[in-house]
């Protein structure tokens, strides 16, 4: 028998929770990414149908990256996702190994079947951002509760450039 899962009520005051999933560099892998962040979030309130859209989002921008890099065996897991959940945000992060700059958010218009992925990130992101290293790009994702809103000290202190 499967317990009953928390109401919102029964979450507050709960600590953050904070967890990460590493993924292949295959299209599937978008849905891995969406199902992770969505059951991260209930209990908390956020809307899993949103935080999992940002999530498979971002993930299918990396996958597309990864992979014009070059093939990857099976047992290579170049994609890494982090999520850290708490009542007033979720900060959402994706690593992959290309280092190269990240195209503009709107590159195709409202009708375009390609290119809209940031632009559907940014309306539902309080911030966006990207550190780049040697080795790689990391776009991280600030996301808020609903009716709230993040204070600068707050922001800068998840990271995010003031």
């Amino acid at each position: 028998m499967v317990p009953d899962r928390p109401a919102i009520a029964d979450r507050i005051g709960l600590p953050p929770s904070s967890s990460w999933l590493a993924l292949r560099a295959r299209p599937e892998y978008a849905g891995k990414a969406r199902r992770f962040a969505s059951t991260a979030v209930f209990g908390y309130p956020h809307d899993p149908y949103d935080i999992g859209l940002i999530a498979s989002e971002l993930v299918t921008n990396a996958i597309v990256a990864t992979a014009a890099l070059r093939s990857w065996p099976d047992e290579v897991h170049p994609i890494r996702v982090e999520l850290k959940v708490t009542e007033r945000y979720v900060y959402l992060a994706v690593t992959d190994p290309d280092h190269r700059p990240m195209p503009g958010s709107d590159r195709g218009g409202q009708l375009a079947e390609h290119g809209r992925g940031l632009t559907i990130v940014d309306q539902g992101a309080a911030a966006r951002w990207v550190t780049y290293t040697e080795h790689g790009k990391t776009v991280h994702v600030i996301i808020v509760a609903p009716e709230i809103t993040l204070t600068a000290d707050e922001a800068a202190q998840i990271g995010a450039p003031t």
